[in-house]
This record gives structure tokens, sequence and C-alpha cells, in this order.
């Protein structure tokens, strides 16, 4: 057994449900049944009863889930102990990050892990999400920044910003008068667009959301490359679809502008990602912790456009179950 099937085990217990645990673990039902079924195998007991109504436990299932709440109190208290204070950390740790996200925060999170950190070593590495869910998933880096990802049997991703994303264009010559009001995603029909691949997280965001209205972008040029979408847009080539955060230094200088979309289908929700085969060292929990801080830092002060929080205030919950692969 391993602490992904303890974890699966206790929150399947708590909730009385495959279905209803499923959700909160943002897993598929059957990846969770598959993990309970290789718990119980291992172990050679049946931990539930399952029933019309969802699952109940047995009596080797109660016994184990007062063994493993045990198990789990104790790591998290461990944890707790490691992170708190100095945390006198002389280790590394490798944070994967998209492109539109490190040009608003990306150094900000070097500067800040610095100085909170001196004697330990902080790598950024920038890729697009599908390249840093491969690099996750192969555990070659510790955590990372993901567009849309799911939690899985290999991944743990914890969400982090709600992003709305805009339609990016030049500034207005002398003379003409800016549209006004938000974007209608039929709009994309009528120009030429130069956007981000297909396989692209933030195009299948954009592309879902034009399919549910029959609308079809007019793509003049696909380009994987943030930098050169801009510059594309500022040449008067066409418009572009970005979040805030990768423009907001230009939109501040005059030479870019953004509109939102009247459809709230156009937003990305990205994650924390950590691979689930490989333990969260308390370094990296505290990187977590910054990158969380930080993006909450930046929305207030607009640099980031997005939801970070529930109406209720709670940290915002997994939505969908795609993985998709973003700037």
């Amino acid at each position: 057994m391993d602490l992904l099937e303890i974890r699966y085990f206790l929150e399947t217990a708590a909730a009385g449900s495959l279905s209803r645990a499923a959700v909160r673990l943002g897993v598929s039902q059957p990846a969770l049944s598959r993990q309970i079924g290789s718990l119980e195998a291992s172990l050679g007991r049946e931990l539930f009863y399952r029933h019309g109504r969802g699952v109940s436990l047995t009596e080797p299932g109660r016994r184990f889930l007062a063994v493993a709440q045990g198990v789990v109190q104790q790591l998290a208290d461990v944890r707790e102990e490691l992170s708190t204070g100095a945390l006198d950390a002389t280790g590394s740790v490798t944070l994967g990050i998209p492109p539109s996200l490190s040009a608003s925060m990306g150094a900000d999170l070097a500067l800040r892990f610095a100085a909170a950190f001196p004697r330990a070593r902080l790598r950024i590495r920038e890729a697009f999400s599908a390249v840093l869910l491969e690099w996750s998933e192969a555990a070659r880096i510790d955590l990372a920044v993901l567009y849309d990802a799911r939690s899985s049997p290999s991944l743990i991703a914890t969400p982090l910003l709600l992003e709305d994303l805009f339609l990016i264009e030049p500034p207005v010559e002398a003379g003409t008068e800016a549209p006004r009001g938000p974007v209608s995603l039929v709009e994309l029909a009528g120009r030429d667009c130069v956007l981000p691949g297909p396989e692209n997280g933030l195009r299948r965001v954009l592309d879902a959301a034009c399919a549910a209205e029959g609308v079809r972008p007019r793509v003049l040029t696909e380009v994987d490359c943030v930098a050169a979408l801009k510059q594309l847009v500022e040449r008067r080539v066409g418009p572009t679809v970005l979040p805030f955060g990768a423009v907001h230094r230009e939109v501040r200088d005059g030479r870019l502008r953004v509109r939102p979309f009247r459809s709230s289908a156009v937003r990305a929700l990205l994650v924390i990602a950590t691979p689930a085969n490989k333990p969260v060292t308390p370094l990296a929990r505290a990187t977590m912790a910054i990158l969380q801080e930080e993006v909450e830092r930046l929305v207030p002060l607009d640099v980031l456009r997005g939801t970070t929080r529930n109406p209720d205030g709670s940290r915002l919950k997994h939505r969908g179950e795609a993985v998709a692969a973003g700037p």
C-alpha cells in the first residue's frame, strides 16, 4: 500500500460514497475504485460494503480507519514541525512554470524564496504545460503550475487561480475611437487572429467556448510562444487571446490593450501540481505557500486577473475532468 491509497481510503470513508469522494479528490470514480481495490487486495480484506446508497465501512475497514487516521496525523504533525520556524533548509527545489505566468511573477518568486531560504536553491524552469505535465509525472521537477490539470494516480493538483482570458489588441490609431464593452466570441470569426496551437491549453479553453456558441475563430497563424504572440499583435498582424498577467507590462506602457469576453467560459484554471509518487519536501511545501501568497497578492494589484477564492472564502475546488496544456 502507499500513501495515495490511504488518502483515497480516508476520503471515501468520510464521504460515504465513491462518487462524492472522487469529486472531492478530483479523480474519476473508476480510478478511485481501482485504488481502493488495490488497497483491499494488499490487505486481503474488504474495507467497504457497497450498497445502493454508497459505501459503509466493514469491521476491518473501521480498524484500518483508526490506524490510518493516526498515521496521517503523525505525518501532518511532522510536516508542520519541519515547515515552521526557520526551516534551516540547505536543499533545492525545482519549480516548473508556464511563460504566461513567469512574465508576471517569476522574478518576485525567485526573490522571495532567496530571502526566506538563503541557504537553499530554487530552480525555475519555464515551459508550456504539456511539457511541465510530462516532467511532473516523471518526477523530474518537484512542483509545477499547470493549466486545467486534474489530480490523478500520478499527480496531485491543488487549484491556484481561475484566470480570466482577454482579447489582446494593439492600441487604437490616432483619430480612431476604441471599441468599448466586452468582446463577443463571434468577433473572432471575422478577424485574422494569431493564436497558440490547438494542443495548447489556453487554445483548448478558447476553442471549447467557441464551439459552445457555434463559432470558429479565423486563425491567420499559430505560434506557441507568448513573446512572439505579443510582438505580432504589436505589429498589428492580428489579435490574440492571453491572460492579463502575460501582457500587464505592455498594457501599462500603452503598447497593448485588453478587452474581456462576454462569455464566462473563457477562463482557465491554474493549479499547483506535485508528483504523487514523490514525497513533497518541506522546502517544496514552503514554495507552494509562496506561490499561493504571490498570486493572492498580485490579483488585487491588477497584475493578475482572476479568482483565487470561492464566494464563501474557501480555496478554489477542481472543475472538469480534462488535462489541458497551456502557456
